[in-house]
């Protein structure tokens, strides 16, 4: 047998077995949805949970502010727990915007966010947002991070 041939043997074994490694990872379920659904006319939160493969229960419990309401309008936009929008985020696939806490204001970074569009949002500097947080490189943030203000 050749060296070539073996070098060959030795790559398509590598590759198996690298291939096998990689599926044993946990799958993210697959949503119609991602990780937001505008409502539509016609909508029910029922028929969105269905639609988006989640439970009604996890429904409410991504969008606790919608117990207070009776009925869901069009133009909302509804967090759909533990969806995959066809990206790596490194795991994390929860709520992500703007939000706040007996601390204060914060914002939960989702894709594509960056410190200059977030420091817009809040009427700060890029640099305040990032002294504050304690961030060594701004071009280096990840979705789920929490940025306070």
């Amino acid at each position: 047998m050749s060296v070539k041939r073996i070098i060959q043997a030795c790559l398509i074994l590598v590759l198996l077995f690298g291939s096998l490694g990689a599926t044993t990872g946990s799958a993210q379920a697959w949503s119609a949805c991602g990780s937001t659904y505008v409502v539509q006319r016609g909508d029910w939160l029922a028929k969105i949970a269905r639609k988006c493969g989640v439970t009604l229960s996890d429904l409410y419990s991504a969008n606790p502010w919608l117990r207070s309401y009776r009925y869901i309008y069009p133009g909302w936009v509804l967090n759909i727990p533990g969806s995959y929008d066809g990206y790596d985020d490194g795991g994390y696939s929860g709520y992500c915007g703007p939000s706040s806490d007996m601390y204060g204001n914060y914002w939960v970074v989702c894709r594509g966010d960056t410190l200059g569009r977030i420091a817009r949002y809040y009427g700060v500097s890029w640099r305040y947002l990032q002294d504050v947080n304690d961030i060594p490189n701004a071009n280096r943030i990840y979705p789920g991070q929490i940025i306070r203000v």
